[in-house]
């Protein structure tokens, strides 16, 4: 796969040097030759120092041949910029932009550019690894079961079903703004929602990592 790379930061240059050794074609573009510089001996890559929305630095990283163009800088507006360019002018198929600043992850959206946040998907682990407080045991049946209400939070597509046969529970409620409702067998569950469920002990922790921390396992 041909892949331009728009900015060679820290997060740029490794990312180009990772597509790279997996074997895609890399050119990566930055005004700064020092930044180009982080990419080593080792990059097998192309190389261009100069304006990053330049249609001539563009052309010579061969954007009309590109497979994918993703801009990765630290400045929204050469990323948007770019991504524009990229998309109305010379079609390439696949454009993925970086967000900086969240507040203008709308602009990003409003124009149709497809997004990563790399600094929201770090918190995102980072919370995951934090002691689960939306947890609340609500009552101890005997000795082995407890009833809690839980935050689904993590969950990929799962019906109720789904989620009681792999956690071992019953959900007996869902809850969600402010109103509880016996759930259905197929009916989906979403993140957000605030289940009550009935779990033995020792599969309460099994179901915690399920809704909170699959993801990342």
């Amino acid at each position: 796969m041909y892949i331009i790379i728009i900015g060679c930061g820290r997060f740029g240059s490794n990312l180009a040097k990772r597509l790279s050794d997996e074997g895609n074609n890399v050119c990566v573009i930055d005004r700064n030759g020092d930044k180009l510089n982080y990419l080593g001996s080792g990059f097998n890559g192309q190389r261009i120092k100069g304006i990053e929305f330049d249609s001539d630095n563009l052309e010579e990283a061969g954007i009309k041949n590109a497979e994918a163009l993703i801009p990765v800088t630290s400045d929204d507006n050469i990323n948007i910029t770019v991504s524009l360019i990229a998309d109305k002018i010379y079609h390439v198929p696949r454009i993925i932009a970086r967000v900086n600043d969240p507040e203008k992850k709308y602009f990003y959206q409003k124009l149709g550019i497809e997004t990563i946040n790399p600094v929201e998907y770090e918190l995102e682990i980072l919370t995951s690894k934090l002691p689960v407080k939306s947890l609340e045991v609500i009552y101890t049946l005997d000795d082995n079961y407890v009833i809690i209400k839980i935050l689904a939070n993590k969950i990929k597509t799962e019906t109720v079903n789904d989620l009681e046969s792999k956690c071992h529970c019953i959900i007996a409620g869902i809850l969600k703004d402010g109103k509880i409702r016996l759930p259905k067998k197929n009916e989906q569950i979403h993140n957000g929602d605030k289940l009550i469920c009935s779990v033995h002990k020792n599969d309460k922790e099994k179901l915690i990592n399920y809704l909170y921390k699959e993801m990342f396992l």
